[in-house]
């Protein structure tokens, strides 16, 4: 196998400043941003794991017109009913209005289709729960097994135990829809430390003592030194989950692994080669 092939010499250019400063060629364009996605892909694994053991969402924020017209009156109204086995039954059926719209439970059809029309509505069926929010398209949410509300004694208890339910039959687009809005965010983040830093970078070429003298190297040096803290931040993520911590471990480790290549080449190929042949010198001495 091929060690100086991608992707095997960027992992090998990633672990020693000096390998991060000699080996600022390597990568062309594609293979950058290759790179800037994978690095990205390493911080989503524990934000993915993390999603993926939430049992509940807030969905309130979500839907505030529907979920605002939770109150004392609905709570009493579904503490009265018997819940055995994903299925609701009430002593007799109930509608309550507001100008903002309207709770009811065991509806006929025609009493369902007459509660609709109002803009926003929470329905309570026999075995499933309707949800209408403005203008969006009606949801239907099947009650679990173990769906009970006689033990919720007020609102804020009845918004959490139906966020649930919501969340048990819409995990898989809600943690869709936040592993991309995540994903996004760290990506732009990390293209601007990249590319934004690369430009300060690329200004040291009018220094005689630098060696850097195109923007590509300035990137792909930065490129290097990010993949460490990279991998560090997955690490701890797995231990500890915080994005922002994440993001400034990737950010801070960067730097710091860049301070690491000034100080032992100065951004000079010669000073480097010198202080490799020291380096290699010592190790076959001892």
């Amino acid at each position: 196998m091929k060690t100086d092939a991608f992707p095997l010499n960027y992992f090998k250019s990633i672990w020693s400043p000096r390998k991060v400063f000699k080996n600022r060629h390597q990568l062309n364009w594609f293979q950058i941003f290759v790179v800037l996605l994978f690095v990205n892909s390493l911080l989503m694994i524990p934000v993915s794991l993390n999603y993926m053991k939430l049992d509940t969402f807030p969905v309130e924020g979500t839907l505030p017109g529907s979920f605002g017209l939770i109150d004392e009156a609905v709570v009493l109204k579904l503490q009265e009913g018997q819940y055995k086995n994903g299925t609701l039954t009430l002593p007799e059926s109930f509608m309550l209005s507001s100008e903002n719209g309207t709770v009811s439970g065991l509806l006929t059809e025609d009493e369902m289709t007459e509660a609709l029309k109002s803009e926003n509505a929470l329905i309570f069926q026999k075995d499933e729960f309707l949800i209408k929010e403005g203008s969006q398209d009606v949801s239907t949410i099947p009650y679990t097994k173990d769906f009970d509300l006689t033990k919720v004694t007020n609102g804020n208890e009845l918004k959490d135990a139906l966020s649930r339910q919501w969340f048990i039959k819409n995990k898989g687009y809600t943690i869709a829809t936040l592993m991309f809005l995540v994903f996004t965010i760290t990506l732009i983040s990390t293209f601007f430390l990249t590319f934004g830093s690369a430009i300060f970078l690329y200004l040291t070429r009018k220094s005689q003592f630098s060696s850097i003298k195109t923007y590509k190297e300035s990137v792909n040096l930065l490129i290097n030194c990010i993949g460490l803290p990279s991998f560090i931040g997955l690490l701890i993520g797995l231990i500890q989950f915080d994005i922002i911590i994440l993001l400034m471990i990737q950010s801070v480790g960067l730097v710091i692994m860049l301070l690491f290549v000034f100080y032992q080449t100065k951004f000079n190929d010669a000073t480097n080669e010198k202080n490799l042949k020291k380096h290699l010198e010592v190790k076959a001495h001892d």
